[in-house]
């Protein structure tokens, strides 16, 4: 499941014609947008602040990327020109320049290995072999005059690098093109070239109105058609497979796309009403739009990236960017019904000569209930129902940790048990001490409460329960002290029970939405605020250390200098009243 959350403008943009992409940085949070022909800048995510930037008189026709192996920003000028600077460099003009005989497409950079060079023939080299050959580099041509390179990636398979394009002919045709990588010298071994006909195995006169060549979580080239399917072309197994139907997106102009993660693609494109734009997240496996986002401009052909969780896209008049999240677990849990599954790929040899009892640990509760094949589920239910009717806490508390599968219905009657036992009745929640007081008492039912957040569940068969299981005072208990064991606390928490904790605060508001509007209890008023506090006072705390993070960066680098004004200027300025 993805989420996008609000739209910002990281820059505006001086063209949209001579817009020529963005890149990653040296560091993940920071990108490089080759804005014109003669203007890069680097932009950080996280507060969209420009902190670099460099003009050339010289007119750049690729995106400039970031070269780890060189440590040095790469670019493309006059279409047969190679320049590489570093991050101090004042002007690319005085920069070295390395001139080829053969017209370069653009560049591709590689985490572990060298950015390679693709040429607008269809060849390619890796930067440090090109450079050294530039003068004597092949000329053949392996893409015809009447053939554009529309996309190209590269990939690896089985530590053997790959590089894929896709071609597109004068007759609005596609082929995928694919060829091994030498070592180090990163050129292709022609013997292994192997062309593929973009086409659907079904008779239907649909076009490709989107495409796109995935490396990052499988190797893959995505279309979408013109009849709103999208199909995937497997790189590794070599086959073709329809994936789903995308009805969201109108049909009649082109579609961007880009990789999201988890299984997602984003895409781009028109609204059906053609009145506006719509960006989707579309799951690859389910086939099925887990997000949409509304905008109002739709730009032909835009440029569509994904950096460090956040979408990056060409609009009319400037790069916008959208944050997202993608969760499989829980959300997926909510959706499908279905709770997560431990796989166990260990083999055990059977011994029929052994009793039928069986070989795990259980408890005696439940010893009957097994020879009947009841569900762990029902089973659950039958013995912590009558663990409760029975008031043996001290054995719930055992027992609920035997059994993985918690039905929500019982997850609610033991929070009503817990809050009973617990009785903060006799307590105000709006003063700050009694509710320390109370909360820092290890008990029994504080013990269960707390194993109680950390148990999975779905949220759309939780909410009910709670309504019908819970009154408002309980869940207002219940909020309060959830926001205990965030702050006051003397428990470690791991990062993963934290996150439970935020989710129930979240599933505690929605169970009882309606009565918090209603109500003019000033208690309720009050553990609201106390929650939204606590949640603003987390983001400020992130925010401080996103925000910190660059400092932190150079002094790692050795970058970084306390300077005093008064110590570094030649001179001083004093004030003096008359």
């Amino acid at each position: 499941m993805a989420k996008l959350h609000n739209y910002h403008v990281l820059c505006p943009l001086i063209d949209q014609n001579s817009f020529l992409g963005v890149a990653r940085d040296e560091l993940d949070e920071n990108v490089v947008v080759t804005l014109g022909r003669n203007v890069v800048n680097k932009y950080r995510l996280s507060d969209q602040k420009q902190i670099g930037g460099w003009t050339s008189k010289d007119h750049l026709t690729s995106a400039v990327i970031f070269d780890k192996e060189q440590d040095s920003y790469v670019g493309v000028f006059n279409k047969n020109t190679i320049k590489m600077w570093k991050d101090d460099s004042c002007s690319l003009d005085k920069s070295k320049k390395y001139k080829f005989s053969v017209n370069i497409m653009k560049l591709i950079p590689r985490d572990s290995e060298p950015s390679i060079i693709i040429f607008e023939n269809g060849n390619c080299a890796s930067l440090a072999y090109a450079l050294d050959n530039r003068k004597t580099y092949e000329n053949k041509l392996l893409v015809k005059d009447s053939e554009n390179i529309v996309d190209v990636a590269c990939y690896k398979i089985h530590k053997t690098d790959y590089i894929c394009y896709v071609i597109k002919n004068s007759k609005d045709s596609y082929d995928i093109m694919t060829c091994s990588l030498r070592d180090e010298l990163g050129d292709m071994e022609k013997s292994k070239l192997n062309k593929i006909k973009v086409a659907r195995t079904d008779s239907t006169n649909a076009h490709v109105i989107g495409k796109f060549i995935s490396i990052e979580q499988n190797s893959a080239v995505y279309f979408m058609w013109s009849d709103s399917k999208i199909t995937q072309y497997d790189l590794v197994k070599k086959s073709w497979k329809t994936i789903g139907l995308v009805p969201w997106i109108s049909t009649t102009t082109s579609v961007s796309m880009a990789w999201m993660g988890n299984d997602n693609l984003i895409l781009f494109g028109c609204n059906t009403d053609q009145d506006g734009a719509i960006i989707v997240a579309y799951n690859v496996i389910l086939g099925v739009g887990s997000c949409r986002y509304p905008m109002k401009m739709y730009s032909e052909n835009a440029k569509l990236y994904c950096f460090h969780g956040r979408i990056i896209l060409e609009a009319s008049n400037h790069i916008g960017m959208l944050p997202f999240v993608l969760e499989i677990n829980r959300n997926l849990s909510s959706l499908l019904g279905s709770h997560e599954i431990t796989q166990d790929d260990t083999m055990e040899i059977a011994n029929w000569d052994t009793p039928v009892n069986p070989m795990f640990n259980y408890p005696k509760e439940v010893k009957s209930l097994l020879k009947l094949g009841l569900t762990e589920r029902s089973m659950c239910a039958q013995v912590i129902a009558k663990l409760v009717e029975q008031d043996d806490i001290n054995k719930i508390n055992e027992i609920i940790r035997k059994f993985v599968d918690v039905p929500e219905s019982i997850i609610a009657m033991l929070l009503n048990y817990a809050i009973k036992k617990i009785n903060p009745s006799g307590i105000d929640i709006t003063n700050h001490e009694e509710v320390v007081k109370l909360c820092s008492i290890e008990s029994k039912p504080f013990t269960l409460l707390q194993y109680l957040f950390g148990i999975g569940f779905s949220d759309a068969m939780l909410i009910p329960c709670l309504r019908n299981g819970l009154s408002l005072d309980s869940s207002m208990f219940l909020l309060t002290y959830i926001l205990y064991l965030l702050v006051d606390s003397d428990i470690k928490l791991n990062s993963h029970y934290e996150s439970k904790l935020i989710d129930w605060c979240t599933l505690l508001m929605d169970s009882f939405y309606q009565q918090n509007l209603l109500t003019k209890d000033e208690k309720v008023t009050h553990v609201l605020k106390n929650v939204q506090n606590v949640v603003c006072n987390l983001i400020d705390q992130l925010t401080a250390i996103d925000n910190s993070l660059p400092l932190l960066h150079k002094i790692v680098s050795g970058k970084h200098s306390e300077q005093d004004d008064r110590d570094t200027l030649p001179y001083t300025i004093e004030l003096m009243k008359i």
